[in-house]
Formats: structure tokens, C-alpha cells, sequence
């Protein structure tokens, strides 16, 4: 089983309006609302792709509870925390032009105690798990050392762990040594202050954050491709075609492709062409936590591996 982390998940609202005027009044044509959050859209990929996992993380209020019912229908196995303030909501209105305006609500606060309740949870979990997923951010109330906690946590019980965040949980993290880092190049630079315009600048951002402590990194390019600083050699993955559509929610189809991968045993140029492949395929989806199987199969045995 791969434990997907969520600690800031949401419930996704989606508006359709024919045009989005500021200070009018709009006539919502379509709503669709799903749970949400990036270790969320992990589990989903996973579970749409028939891979066995399951999400954690801390819900609550009437927002939690449709948050829960929306994975409950959806088949996503869960195992969430109750706390006494409401879970976030975004809301996304899309106009007949395709544009979207995102509102993102900040996350509920956490108390002491409802911390130390899931960090139990987490810690049961992590032992049954054969890889774990930490993604995205974390709402007010807990350590700014909250991933490298369960980093701390999920090692305890042999545990390997993919981390996916940035700022301060990120610098916090690596001093727990996680088992690979993987962020796009924005939050590489701006954790390490390299530049990323090349794919050699890529390289060194991710030497910087080995150094740092991450045993492995993954850096995705969006276009660019991806750069990989593994334990068996450098590599460059690269789509044979770049597809248009929503990149929302590729970064976590890449992640659960990822430890798809590692937990089928699969060496790294083949788990980058999975990982890559399920980014690709996300991107036609009208929403995070979906791809297409027929793109993601096209594309894994299609994406270009170079070793640097």
C-alpha cells in the first residue's frame, strides 16, 4: 500500500460562467466539487491506475465530512483525522474562454493535541505502507518541521518516503534525509538560489539539495522535461510529444507514477517514463486527480531517457 499525506486538503468548488466580469453578477452554468489537495490527487491517480493506496490527513466541520463522502464515491480508501475547525474550500471559476480564477481559502488551524493525534495515526499507517507520499503545503497550527517529522516517523519503520513541497517544511525536511525530493525547477531555485535555465543549472540545484540531505532528487520542467539526481546516475527524461491542457495536477500525477514505479520495483529510467508518462497524461483532464490511460500508456513507452 502507498500512503498519500494531505495535510491541507480541500474541497475543490468549480464554477462555469460564460464570462467572468468583475462586479457582476454571474449565472453559474455548471458546479462540480471533489476533494481536493495535492495528496489527494496522488491517491486518486493511484487508485484510477489500480495501484493499491490510501490518503490521511486531518479533516473537519461539514466541509471534512462532504470532503470524506466525495472519496468515499469515488472509491479513494481513506483514513482522516477529526478536527474541530472547518476544512478549506477553493474555489475555481472557469469562463467560456477556458480562463481560471482560483480563490483559495487558507487551511484550517491545527491545536497542539490534534497534531500529536495524527502524527499516532501517521505513525500507524506509515508501518503498513511500503512507500509513503508527503505532498504539498500544511495549514496554521503545526511545526514548521511538520514533514520532517513524518519523515522522521515513516524511517522509523523502514519506511521510504517521496517529499513534495517547499519553503521552510522543505529546508526543515532535509535534515531528516528523505528517501527523494521531487519539486519543479521554481521551488529548486528558490530553495537553493541556482538558477535553473539550463539543464546543467538543473543538475546543481539538485547536488545542492543532496548536500543538503535529500538521498535523491527529482526535478520536473514542465515542458523541459525532467532532470533526476539518483543514486545509480544523472538522467534526463523528455516527452516525444508535449501536450496542450490544464497543468493542474500533472506534478502530482508524476508522484504517484513515481512511487507507482518504486513499489513495482522498476529501475529508475523506467520509473522516470512512468512518472513522466502520467504527468503527460493528466494534462487533457479537466481536473487534478485524473489521466488518461490510453496517453499515459503512449507516452511511457515513447518518453526519451538520457543518462548524464
Amino acid at each position: 500500500m502507498i500512503l498519500a499525506v494531505c495535510l491541507n486538503p480541500a474541497l475543490d468548488v468549480t464554477y462555469t460562467v460564460g464570462a467572468l466580469r468583475p462586479g457582476a453578477s454571474h449565472r453559474v452554468r455548471w458546479v462540480r466539487r471533489r476533494a481536493g489537495g495535492k495528496g489527494i490527487n496522488v491517491a486518486a491517480v493511484l487508485h484510477q491506475q489500480g495501484v493499491d493506496a490510501l490518503v490521511t490527513g486531518p479533516v473537519g466541520d461539514s466541509i471534512g465530512t462532504e470532503l470524506a463522502a466525495g472519496l468515499d464515491g469515488a472509491g479513494v480508501a481513506h483514513r482522516l483525522t477529526p478536527i474541530a475547525a472547518a476544512t478549506r474550500q477553493t474555489v475555481t471559476v472557469v469562463d467560456g474562454a477556458g480562463e481560471a480564477t482560483v480563490l483559495n481559502e487558507p487551511g484550517p488551524a491545527l491545536t497542539a493535541d490534534e497534531w500529536a493525534t495524527f502524527r499516532d495515526v501517521f505513525a500507524d499507517l506509515a508501518e503498513q505502507a511500503e512507500l509513503v507520499t508527503l505532498s504539498g503545503s500544511v495549514p496554521d497550527g503545526i511545526p514548521s518541521d511538520a514533514y520532517g517529522q513524518l519523515v522522521s516517523i515513516a524511517h522509523e519503520s523502514g519506511t521510504p518516503v517521496i517529499l513534495d513541497c517547499d519553503g521552510e517544511q522543505l529546508v526543515a525536511a532535509l535534515h531528516a534525509r528523505p528517501d527523494i525530493v521531487k519539486i519543479n525547477e521554481h521551488e529548486a531555485s528558490a530553495t537553493t538560489g541556482y538558477g535553473t535555465g539550463s539543464v546543467d543549472d538543473v543538475f546543481a540545484a539538485a547536488e545542492e539539495l543532496h548536500a543538503l540531505g535529500a538521498a535523491e532528487v527529482v526535478i520536473t520542467r514542465g515542458s523541459g522535461g525532467v532532470a533526476a539526481r539518483t543514486g545509480d546516475g544523472r538522467f534526463v527524461a523528455t516527452a516525444a510529444t508535449v501536450l496542450s491542457g490544464n497543468p493542474t495536477g500533472a506534478g502530482d500525477a508524476f508522484t504517484a507514477g513515481l512511487a507507482a514505479a518504486i513499489v513495482a520495483g522498476l529501475d529508475w529510467p523506467s520509473r522516470l517514463r512512468r512518472a513522466a508518462a502520467w504527468a503527460a497524461a493528466a494534462i487533457p483532464m479537466p481536473t487534478a486527480g485524473e489521466l488518461d490511460p490510453v496517453i499515459a500508456a503512449s507516452h511511457e513507452a515513447r518518453t526519451i531517457i538520457e543518462q548524464r
